[in-house]
This record gives structure tokens, C-alpha cells and sequence, in this order.
């Protein structure tokens, strides 16, 4: 049994553990949050030791804590958890700042113990289906790679919390487009160059930006696009991702990145999926599809198993990286190369001004 810690009692914190509890080769043994009331709640559905400190967490008998709180705090919460001897599972983004992903790499080596990212699109059946595509080459070259992201967030989901704020949140693309933005690095490789355009249109009430164009030049010649917002009327709209090659065209699209939508593809007939899982559903607003199970499975089989993370540290910098040169080109108006420059490295989003009422700036 791998046995399990969780940090944040949340909305995803309460994911983790009800993933963990269906899952028979883990088990959850304490959990931590700030509001001791979330703990203890928690704690009363699934019967587990409710942790009096996040140190007490970490030098409980876990063998992995699950980082669930505010993106601002993924980095010394994780640095934290190495350094106690435990694997840290950590919600996306990895961090907020390149050089706090740095930081993380740097105690995962010291520690020896194994960092894994929570990247639950990539179980998306279609997504699975576009992956197997590229890897064996079947769309020809590539040319281009479109994402658009119109989901809706709405005052209830910002008041009177961390989200929307640069220091814990980061921005809509760090929070809600992470995962689109891994999809794109993941399916079609290493990126070159950024440019980007932010603002915020529609949510004064927030610090961070609320919709977003960001075009991708990636190291293999072909361009990708990212256009995202949080503003759409009342509820998501859709979650897609289309991508153009020499000997076939493929669409993914559905409210999540449920549906193969588009199938054209040389000498080969469409499949049929699966349906996959539902939406993580929050009651007033949706997420991505469901697959923390997916996550923990793969947790387990590579402790007891020595199979391969699903989704690690290095591959979480290449996002952060590509993320920060984003908020850079859209704040310098300029395009943004990678590897970052020394300047551009030391950049931290939680250190610049408000993008709501500062429209100079984007």
C-alpha cells in the first residue's frame, strides 16, 4: 500500500481523496489544511488523521503528500515535502515563477524521491488517440496547432479568495490553460518562441488577466496558437485543440477535450472511443475531465511498479517556461526566445502590477 498525505482540503483536495480511497493499493492516512474546518470535514468523510501542522504532515509515516493549495505556494510546499524524505504529487501549475520550478528540481535530486505532476488531460482518451498520431508520424509534418479555451468564471468563483491574484494565482493561463498549454508542448515539442496579448476585459474585480492570444513557434517549424478567456456568457463554452498536418487534419473538441470532433487522416478510418470521464464539476463552474484516478494509478504502478511518470518535473519547467515567456512578451509587446535570457528568468508574475486598470501595460 502507498500511503498517502494531502495539503489544501479544497475542491481538488477532496478529489485526491476520493481518488485515493477508490483506489486498493493506496491509502489515505492524514491530511492538513489552514481552515481546521475544511480538515476536520473532510476528515469525517473518510475517517483519516487530521494533521495539527503542515510539518506534522510531512514527518507523519506518508510516503507521498498530494500539494493541493494555492498555485503561489506549489513551490515551498513541495521543497518542503523533499526534504522530509516524501514524493510530493503536486496540482497544476508546478509553480508560478521558472525559477521556483528550478528550486523544485533542485530538492527532488537532493532528496532522491520522485516529483509527479498532476496533468489529467493527457489520460483524455482523444488526446491519447491525437499523441499516438505524432509519435508515429501519421499527420506528415506538421504545420499548424490551434487551441482555444472559452470557459466561463464568474464573480462567485473570485470573491474572497486566492484566485485572481498575481501572487497566488498567476493568471488565467497559469490556472486555467496549463493544461491545454502541456497538451500543445507534449503533442507537438519543444518551443522556440512566444508572443503574446493580455487583458482584462471583464473581471475588474481581479488582478489577473481574463482572456489571451498567445502564438507559438515551435523548434520543428510549425506554429501553434493558444487563444483562451474566462469571460465567456454564463458557462464553458468549449475546450479544442486542432492540429493541421501534411497527411491529415484531426480536431479535438467537446466542453473539456472530450470529443474527437474532426477526423481526416490518410489511410486511416476514425476511431471509436471510449466516452471517458466527466467533468470535474464544482457545482457553479466545470474543469477538466475527471481523471485524477488515473493520476493515482500512476503514482502507485511507479513506486511498486517502476513504470514511468506520467507527467514529471522536467516536463512541468518546459510549461512554466513557455507560460513565463507568455506574461513577458505581453507585458514587453515583444516576442519572447527560449531558453530565457537571464533577465527574462528572473521574472516573477506575482511581482508585477495589476492587469486590471493598467491596460499600458498589456
Amino acid at each position: 500500500m502507498i500511503k498517502f498525505g494531502i495539503v489544501g482540503c479544497g475542491n481538488i483536495g477532496k478529489r485526491h481523496a476520493q481518488r485515493i480511497m477508490e483506489n486498493d493499493r493506496a491509502e489515505l492516512v492524514m491530511i492538513y489544511d489552514v481552515d481546521r474546518a475544511r480538515s476536520t470535514e473532510l476528515s469525517k468523510t473518510y475517517d483519516v488523521l487530521v494533521a495539527n501542522s503542515f510539518e506534522e504532515l510531512c514527518n507523519s509515516n506518508v510516503d507521498v503528500v498530494c500539494v493541493c493549495t494555492p498555485s503561489g505556494n506549489h513551490a515551498d510546499s513541495s521543497i518542503k515535502i523533499f526534504e522530509s524524505g516524501k514524493h510530493v504529487l503536486c496540482e497544476k501549475p508546478m509553480t508560478i515563477s521558472l525559477k521556483d520550478a528550478d528550486r523544485v528540481i533542485e530538492a527532488e535530486k537532493k532528496s532522491g524521491n520522485k516529483f509527479f505532476l498532476v496533468k489529467q488531460n493527457r489520460y483524455n482518451p482523444p488526446v491519447q488517440v491525437l499523441k499516438d498520431l505524432m509519435i508515429k508520424g501519421n499527420l506528415g509534418e506538421v504545420m499548424l496547432m490551434n487551441c482555444d479555451v472559452i470557459w466561463n468564471r464568474g464573480k462567485q468563483y473570485y470573491e474572497n479568495s486566492w484566485r485572481g491574484t498575481m501572487k497566488d494565482d498567476g493568471g488565467s493561463l497559469m490556472t486555467q490553460c496549463s493544461h491545454f498549454l502541456d497538451l500543445m508542448i507534449w503533442v507537438g515539442g519543444k518551443v522556440k518562441g512566444v508572443y503574446a496579448k493580455m487583458d482584462n476585459l471583464s473581471h475588474p474585480y481581479i488582478e489577473t488577466e481574463d482572456v489571451g492570444l498567445v502564438t507559438i513557434n515551435f523548434e520543428n517549424g510549425s506554429i501553434g496558437s493558444l487563444r483562451y478567456t474566462v469571460s465567456a456568457y454564463q458557462k464553458n463554452v468549449e475546450g479544442n485543440m486542432t492540429v493541421i498536418g501534411t497527411k491529415g487534419n484531426v480536431k479535438i473538441g467537446g466542453e473539456y477535450l472530450n470529443v474527437l470532433e474532426y477526423w481526416n487522416v490518410e489511410g486511416m478510418d476514425k476511431p471509436t472511443l471510449e466516452a471517458g470521464n466527466p467533468a470535474n464539476d464544482y457545482g457553479t463552474y466545470k474543469g477538466s475531465m475527471s481523471n485524477h484516478d488515473k493520476v493515482i494509478e500512476n503514482v502507485v504502478q511507479v513506486l511498486i511498479e517502476e513504470k514511468s511518470i506520467n507527467a514529471s518535473s522536467l516536463q512541468g519547467r518546459e510549461s512554466i517556461e513557455v507560460m513565463q515567456a507568455a506574461y513577458i512578451s505581453a507585458i514587453k509587446k515583444c516576442e519572447v526566445e527560449l531558453p530565457l535570457s537571464n533577465e527574462d528568468y528572473s521574472f516573477n508574475i506575482s511581482d508585477q502590477v495589476s492587469f486590471s486598470g493598467n491596460k499600458k501595460n498589456v
